[in-house]
């Protein structure tokens, strides 16, 4: 008796074409879209404040590619004048192996901020996010563990400038105010 293989059970030519057709078409129908960032209610933004260097350019370009949202370099001319703390990175040991040493760390990323429109309406109060990721450490690995904790940090904080966006944008300032 021979096993079944998954070789004989195609589906014809046509059926394939039609299936690949036919699906994204269907989920297009029920509204399915990617997520992304949201539309924002303001057209205008002012940066007060520092991310720091990959903090800074993650939001600027998302700003400028993902949204229709100008940066402006004076505040009374925002919409929304949104003021940052510098991201602060921080380790904890979470684990320590048999001889004592570390194996374990818990990365910390946190980013203070508040939002206000320009006649100093408080928009979002004073906010802390909070991002961590484990990292696993081996001193036989020595060579290798300091990029991966770069990689993780820098991770950390492209998803902390998301989730700053995601919440700003959200906002619903009201406009007029600003001269423009």
């Amino acid at each position: 008796m021979r096993p079944l293989t998954c070789s004989r059970y195609h589906f014809p030519s046509p059926w394939k074409t039609l299936f690949f057709v036919l699906f994204p078409l269907t989920l297009g129908a029920c509204g399915f879209h990617l997520r992304g960032l949201p539309e924002a209610q303001f057209h205008t933004l002012y940066l007060d404040g520092k991310l720091g260097e990959v903090g800074d350019q993650e939001l600027k370009q998302e700003v400028l590619h993902q949204t229709h949202i100008t940066l402006v370099n004076q505040s009374d001319k925002a919409d929304v004048i949104l003021t940052l703390s510098p991201i602060q990175n921080t380790q904890q040991i979470l684990t320590l192996n048999a001889e004592g040493t570390v194996s374990q760390y818990t990365l910390y990323a946190r980013l203070s901020y508040h939002a206000s429109d320009n006649l100093g309406t408080e928009l979002i109060p004073p906010s802390t996010l909070t991002v961590t990721r484990l990292y696993n450490y081996n001193v036989i690995q020595i060579l290798g563990k300091p990029a991966e904790q770069q990689l993780l940090t820098h991770d950390m904080q492209v998803d902390l400038v998301h989730q700053l966006l995601h919440r700003v944008l959200a906002l619903h300032p009201a406009l007029g105010t600003a001269a423009h």
